[in-house]
């Protein structure tokens, strides 16, 4: 990458009037229009792009963000893991630092957004888990003059907060149309989150069906043995299914586990699908799950770019970001 100082020796000026030129900012610096364009000329051929930190520098920047996260996924998921990573590539690319907080309590978040850190950054992002609780005093953050934006699974909307995330109904939508489009007719739900169960409810509605009552299975959390005990619960009770429409890929593994323990022939096993399109589904299910995508790193990415937005004054634009259903072995009857 071309610097100041390279331009500058090759035009034969100073370090200190490069760096006037290219930022139109002459003051009372006098220069010949002859030298101003071999400066610009020069740093176009040398593909010069101004240092983005140094810039939030000059500007009283502190040339960070922090990132507060309450972790989502269970273990081998990588949610967290992917937002993490697409926000601090994000964040690199606009010229800031990234400073990493993690907490689970609202105490914890209070402690550590203290007045010492919002001297050291110049916006927050609040991501993973929505803490309701916490609404009010994001909102008191932004009056004191610090940009907020929020990339939380949960309705932070209804406080009047920027969020960013995937849109959780659309998800099992899209998972439970794919299935009744396969030719399933009886489709268990695994019941853990109440708009994903709106998702299921609406792909069966616009099939003309109405799904029995029997067929949805509470589930307690998104881990492989919740999916696991929902099948028993099914096989228990002798409830016909055909298809099983999980609310995250763990569950939906642990669908596989159930019907490999209990010695079920390979033909007899239904079609199933998962949500999050973690690794669990494409590298460590008995079958490849299909699954609809939690989009982690574009709601990152969505969020870096409000913030930035918000710090330099410029209007944000909130959306809910559409998931994609990827199809993979679990829903083929070959």
């Amino acid at each position: 990458m071309a610097s100041l100082k390279e331009i500058a020796k090759d035009v034969g000026v100073s370090h200190a009037l490069v760096s006037r030129v290219l930022s139109n900012r002459m003051g009372t610096t006098r220069v010949s229009e002859k030298t101003r364009q071999r400066i610009l000329d020069r740093a176009k051929e040398l593909n010069y792009t101004p240092n983005p930190l140094a810039v939030a520098l000059k500007r009283g920047r502190k040339g960070a963000v922090g990132v507060f996260l309450h972790g989502v996924g269970i273990p081998g998921s990588e949610m967290s893991l992917k937002f993490i990573q697409s926000a601090g590539r994000a964040l690199s690319a606009n010229g800031y630092n990234l400073w990493m907080q993690f907490f689970e309590k609202k105490e914890e978040f209070l402690a550590a957004c203290n007045e010492e850190l919002m001297s050291k950054v110049d916006g927050l992002i609040l991501a993973g888990l929505a803490h309701e609780e916490l609404a009010e005093n994001v909102i008191e953050i932004e009056k004191r003059g610090l940009p907020v934006v929020l990339s939380c699974h949960g309705n932070m909307e209804k406080f009047g907060l920027t969020n960013f995330q995937v849109d959780a109904e659309q998800q099992s939508y899209l998972t439970t149309k794919h299935l009744l489009e396969c030719g399933c007719k009886e489709v268990a739900h695994f019941f853990s989150m109440p708009l994903r169960y709106r998702g299921y409810i609406r792909a069966h509605e616009e099939f003309g069906i109405t799904p029995k009552d029997h067929l949805t299975v509470p589930a307690r959390g998104y881990q492989t043995k919740s999916g696991h005990d929902a099948m028993a619960h099914l096989f228990d009770n002798n409830i016909k299914f055909d298809g099983i429409s999980a609310q995250s890929d763990g569950q939906a593994a642990g669908v596989y586990h159930y019907l490999a323990e209990r010695g079920i022939s390979r033909e007899n096993w239904p079609l199933v699908t998962g949500i999050d399109d973690s690794p669990i589904a494409h590298d460590f299910s008995l079958i490849k799950l299909t699954s609809a995508t939690a989009e982690m790193e574009r709601c990152a990415e969505l969020a870096v770019k409000a913030v930035h937005n918000k710090i330099e004054s410029e209007p944000v634009e909130e959306q809910h970001v559409e998931p994609q259903l990827m199809i993979r072995e679990s829903t083929s009857r070959k």
